[in-house]
């Protein structure tokens, strides 16, 4: 009995100092991030491959992307063209961090060239090459918490179409580094 006692308090110490270091919040917010770089990556090879024109648009009041294939050319969704929403994860929403990675925004969806849609949502056109209309930078954090560390970036480059990701923990460092 006595050594079954002293397992379980080792156990309870252990969760004791793991728990605080997960984060759901953190989680959540990784998710949306996965879910918009997937669009964004998936967008650039479908042009890529179709040699059609991709549209990514970002819907930040419904918390989704849109992507459409634009088979006329004209960077309008029109009837008939094939249309995709994804829905970012849970708990997770577009939102305008205390700073940018290139410096202070106004919006969680900045850019040089971004466009917008028939409905008003911010786009990017990944072109037949590969590369986009627009550098951008999207922002997403945690809907259910107010720390400023959670935050996450995808960094779009114009001319290749590459996505980098960014996390904010007091300054913005590059995921993976």
């Amino acid at each position: 009995m006595l050594e079954l006692m002293i397992t379980l308090v080792l156990i309870a110490i252990m969760a004791s100092i793991t728990l605080p270091k997960l984060s759901m919040s953190r989680f959540r917010a990784d998710g949306a991030m996965r879910v918009v770089q997937s669009v964004l990556q998936q967008s650039e090879r479908n042009a890529v491959q179709r040699q059609m024109d991709v549209m990514v648009s970002f819907d930040t009041v419904n918390q989704r992307v849109r992507m459409a294939y634009d088979a006329n050319g004209n960077h309008l969704v029109d009837a008939g063209e094939e249309t995709h929403w994804k829905s970012l994860e849970e708990g997770s929403k577009f939102a305008t961090p205390p700073t940018g990675v290139n410096g202070a925004v106004a919006s969680s969806i900045v850019g040089s060239n971004i466009t917008k849609s028939a409905e008003g949502y911010p786009t990017i056109i990944y072109h037949r090459d590969g590369a986009s209309s627009s550098s951008a930078e999207v922002y997403i954090r945690s809907s259910t918490t107010t720390d400023t560390n959670g935050f996450r970036a995808l960094l779009v480059t114009q001319a290749t179409g590459r996505v980098d990701i960014y996390n904010y923990g007091g300054i913005w460092q590059r995921a993976g580094m």
